[in-house]
C-alpha cells in the first residue's frame, strides 16, 4: 500500500496537483463513485473530472 501511495503522490507532483487537495477529494468521493468510473479519480485524470457530479 505504501508503494501505491508514493506512486499516487509522484503522479500528483508530475501533473502539478496539490497532493493533499487530491487525496481529500478522493476520500470524499470514492464511496459514491461508480466502479466503472474510478479511473476519473486517478491523479492523471482528476483535474479533468474533478467537478463532475455522479
Amino acid at each position: 500500500m505504501t508503494a501505491a501511495m508514493y506512486s499516487f503522490m509522484a503522479t500528483c507532483k508530475k501533473n502539478g496537483i496539490d497532493e493533499q487537495e487530491w487525496l481529500t477529494d478522493v476520500f470524499r468521493r470514492i464511496q459514491s463513485h461508480k466502479h466503472k468510473d474510478l479511473y476519473q479519480l486517478l491523479p492523471n485524470n482528476w483535474e479533468k473530472f474533478r467537478n463532475l457530479e455522479n
